[in-house]
């Protein structure tokens, strides 16, 4: 004699170990959330990038040399090393500038705006200052008639 049985319901996405898989292939491979320097930029031969980070007396914090080619990554997020401890820099907006202008050397600043914590008034201070040298690929140019 067969009993009435309800039927099962089929799986609703993944599961835990699931996303934990894809979480961990992501965080490896940061290019893939991002895309490639070569292909968001394609003119460009090498970046090198030079970053200060300094606290809100102007002592230096920190100092970072980065070099890219067109295979890296094209991140251009760093973390704030100062007081707050969530902050973050971006200079994707003026990389792109830059490229688009086509020059060879760009340097900036900027302030991080966090809040030392919840309901501060004070902010964090921490300055950083980022300097960007630029190769292009060679243009080519027109063909002289013969």
């Amino acid at each position: 004699m067969a009993g009435h049985f309800k039927k099962r319901r089929g799986p609703q996405g993944p599961n835990k170990n699931q996303e934990k898989v894809l979480r961990a292939r992501n965080a490896e491979n940061p290019a893939r959330l991002v895309g490639l320097l070569g292909s968001k930029f394609p003119s460009v031969k090498q970046m090198r990038i030079h970053l200060t980070f300094m606290d809100a007396r102007q002592h230096i914090l920190e100092e970072r040399d980065l070099s890219l080619a067109p295979s890296d990554a094209a991140i251009f997020t760093v973390p704030c090393p100062g007081r707050c401890g969530h902050g973050t820099f971006n200079f994707a907006l003026k990389a792109a500038e830059t490229i688009a202008a086509q020059f060879p050397l760009s340097e900036s600043g900027a302030k991080c705006p966090e809040a030392l914590y919840a309901s501060s008034v004070e902010t964090c201070g921490c300055e950083i200052k980022c300097r960007m040298e630029i190769e292009y690929f060679p243009v080519a140019g027109p063909v002289p008639n013969a």
